[in-house]
């Protein structure tokens, strides 16, 4: 059983009635489809260069650092990527 029917199985009858009356009107499915979204939101990850938001897998991805250090930046295009090397490549 999953855990919406657990949770069903447990409520009251007053509580029932009220998630009945959301279904019938909607607001469950508008209230599924809110969380979805915020929960796509967070699989974006933002460019460093331009703050663009780039969704997980896309975008250009670069890993630096020494082995027990590594970082990882994702980059919206070629234009961002090109900026960050050579903007981090004048300052060693």
């Amino acid at each position: 059983m999953n855990k919406l029917a657990r949770l069903i199985k447990n409520l009251e009858k007053e509580d029932l009635e009220l998630i009945k009356k959301d279904i019938d009107s909607g607001n469950i499915s508008k209230l599924v489809q809110k969380e979805l979204k915020a929960k796509e939101a967070d699989k974006l990850t933002l460019c460093p260069v331009c703050s663009a938001p780039v969704k997980e897998g896309e975008g250009l991805h670069l890993q630096f650092g020494p082995r027990t250090f590594r970082k990882k930046a994702t980059f919206d295009g070629v234009d961002c990527l090109s900026y960050f090397i050579e903007h981090n490549m004048k300052k060693r």
